[in-house]
């Protein structure tokens, strides 16, 4: 393993950089150094100390993992949640297809490795779980998946049959049969390899026609990462809000505080970094069967962005009859997270980083403990093929996050050591100056021969040109095949310019190198997530 400094790498906010390696300054928008044992050992106690209540919690993950597919696999950490002594490990993403981007991978792993780290070094049960956010409802963002089409980039993207579902929670919706498209697409663009007709067959059995979306993507997750490696939580549960229902009372009731706070530091942050989440007029969605909506507060109560008054009243009695009809925004999740789980530590992505910077004085509004921010691990892949370009180059991973025009340009120029064209004119030169040296002798001896001297000039230097000529073409050549591997190196470390974990799916690797190769990687990723990782693989 390579480990690169984050500041080596243009794709990383200057907050998270500096949270990294945890900054002073930025030390006072969290709950402690994520590097440091002792923090971590006491924010399990204090999670777990602070959720004496875990019947409702474990009988609604007990359920969703029933109706997830994942029951029987799941138990023995639902059970190790129900022990009043336990903490969680957590971290959560959106629903991506076929999984998401490496980085879901990542951040699962890094949740897994770290939960079993603290379980030793606390001696109680800390339990990994992933916060499946379902209730978001930009189906175009999880649409996609990356892969690699030879040394192309490509992405194969899931159109539903219809619109009928659009404007509603991914979670909610089901799979319908344009996803044999996208089965369609992966048999085409996936290279021939033992495990790719198993492969297609999982994910076409994940992705049948009428499975709920959610319960597709924990099938995929589990194949990833290994089965009950993790436990699952979806938010979108009645029985979940009825047990939050005192989070979105209080901020339906004070929501002019929250805001405050937010803003306010907001407006902190902002004096040196970067603010990742702008303050909202409430921080809850009205969510149905058709529809999730903002709620705006207005003169008197709230109105949805689609139109439907609510006085203060009736969004409290609506929330007393019906918790389910209320869903957080990206403000409010963390707060129902830590509300309904006993999170001693979250496990961030760099954005998150950022979010959870301004929240700390939200947690305690909430009268909630604010979990440790843990960085996932940050990864590239680098294979072979894509190895020997980098020691053959001389260049680093950072180098390609330049545009390959560029690098090809500072390369042959820093390697060209004589400029063909020139050194070819210069010397030809010194020829002519050769035979119009030697053309008084030859005049002098016998003036007919002239005429041959000149004939040698002619003929000498059609030569020359067509030596010149193989000479420029070799160097083109040369040059043609550095343009192509660096394009080769450059798809596979930042296709389309991105970061690969941001890219590419964990099923092309799962294609390449079996069905166990994430779940190989607990064992080789480093838990100390404050810089880069190169995984030789």
């Amino acid at each position: 393993m390579t480990r690169l400094p984050f500041s080596s790498l243009s794709s990383f906010s200057r907050l998270f950089r500096d949270y990294t390696d945890f900054s002073s300054d930025l030390a006072a928008f969290f709950n402690g150094d994520f590097r440091d044992p002792d923090t971590l050992v006491a924010s399990c106690e204090k999670a777990a100390t602070s959720h004496t209540e875990r019947d409702t919690l474990t009988r609604v993950m007990r359920a969703q993992a029933q109706a997830l597919g994942v029951g029987e696999v799941s138990a023995h950490l639902i059970d190790k949640l129900a022990n009043p002594d336990s903490a969680a490990v957590v971290t959560g993403q959106q629903l991506g297809l076929l999984g998401g981007p490496l980085y879901t991978a990542y951040k699962a792993l890094s949740t897994i490795q770290l939960a079993q780290d603290l379980e030793q070094k606390t001696g109680r049960p800390v339990v990994p779980v992933f916060w499946l956010e379902g209730e978001d409802h930009d189906f175009e963002e999880i649409a996609s998946a990356g892969m690699m089409q030879g040394d192309d980039p490509v992405r194969v993207t899931y159109s539903p049959d219809s619109d009928a579902q659009a404007g509603t929670a991914v979670g909610r919706m089901t799979v319908t049969s344009g996803m044999q498209s996208v089965l369609d697409d992966l048999d085409s663009l996936l290279p021939p390899t033992d495990f790719k007709e198993e492969l297609l067959a999982f994910i076409g059995d994940a992705y049948a026609t009428g499975t709920p979306m959610i319960k597709a993507f924990v099938s995929v997750m589990e194949r990833i990462l290994g089965p009950g490696r993790i436990a699952y939580l979806s938010p979108d549960d009645t029985e979940l809000k009825a047990f939050a229902q005192g989070l979105f009372r209080k901020e339906l009731e004070d929501f002019e505080t929250s805001s405050a706070q937010l803003r306010a530091t907001s407006d902190a942050l902002e004096s040196t970094w970067h603010a990742q989440v702008q303050t909202a007029p409430t921080n809850l969605f009205i969510h149905g069967e058709g529809r999730r909506t903002a709620m705006d507060a207005v003169e008197n109560g709230f109105q949805t962005r689609d139109g439907e008054a609510l006085t203060s009243d009736e969004a409290l009695a609506l929330l007393e009859s019906d918790p389910g009809s209320f869903s957080p925004n990206v403000v409010m999740r963390p707060l129902m997270q830590d509300w309904v789980l006993p999170t001693a530590v979250y496990v961030a992505g760099p954005g998150e980083v950022a979010y959870f910077a301004q929240f700390k004085g939200l947690h305690e509004w909430a009268g909630l403990h604010m979990p440790v921010i843990y960085p996932r691990a940050s990864v590239t892949l680098l294979e072979r093929r894509i190895g020997r370009v980098l020691e053959k180059s001389e260049q680093t991973i950072p180098a390609f996050e330049e545009q390959v025009d560029k690098l090809f340009r500072d390369m042959v120029l820093d390697n060209m050591e004589t400029d063909i064209e020139e050194a070819f004119k210069q010397a030809s030169s010194g020829i002519h100056k050769a035979i119009n040296d030697i053309k008084p002798a030859i005049e002098g001896v016998d003036r007919s021969l002239v005429k041959s001297a000149e004939a040698t000039r002619a003929a000498f230097m059609k030569e020359w040109s067509q030596l010149k000529g193989k000479v420029i073409k070799s160097e083109k050549q040369q040059h043609d095949v550095l343009r192509g591997q660096l394009e080769r190196a450059s798809s596979a470390l930042f296709p389309m310019g991105i970061p690969q974990e941001r890219y590419l799916s964990p099923v092309y690797f799962l294609n390449k190198y079996g069905p166990d190769f994430f779940a190989g990687l607990t064992d080789r990723l480093d838990l100390d997530t404050s810089a880069h990782q190169v995984l030789d693989i």
